[in-house]
């Protein structure tokens, strides 16, 4: 477990869990991250989030963001092990 609050400038965001707070360097002071920016990097669309802001608080928002599973990241572990799988059995995959 990572025990800094930010990253170093460019590098990947840290995983966003529903306990612990995330912070972005900006104007050489920590800022937490809104609960938008949290969705955003769960790869919401912002139509999508504003209709999650109008009736949830910052909150729950943070939790739903934390709690969530990212769709590109699981579809690129399962395209990967989709791979792994034809390459050991021989076996050409469909693209």
């Amino acid at each position: 477990r990572n025990t800094e609050r930010t990253g170093k400038p460019g590098a990947p965001m840290h995983t966003l869990t529903t306990k612990d707070r995330h912070g972005v360097l900006h104007e050489g002071r920590i800022r937490r991250l809104t609960p938008r920016e949290c969705l955003r990097l769960q790869g919401w669309a912002d139509d999508r989030i504003d209709t999650v802001l109008a009736i949830q608080s910052d909150n729950q928002a943070y939790k739903q963001a934390g709690n969530g599973v990212t769709v590109h990241v699981v579809e690129a572990i399962g395209r990967r092990i989709a791979a792994m799988d034809a390459e050991l059995r021989g076996e050409a995959l469909a693209p």
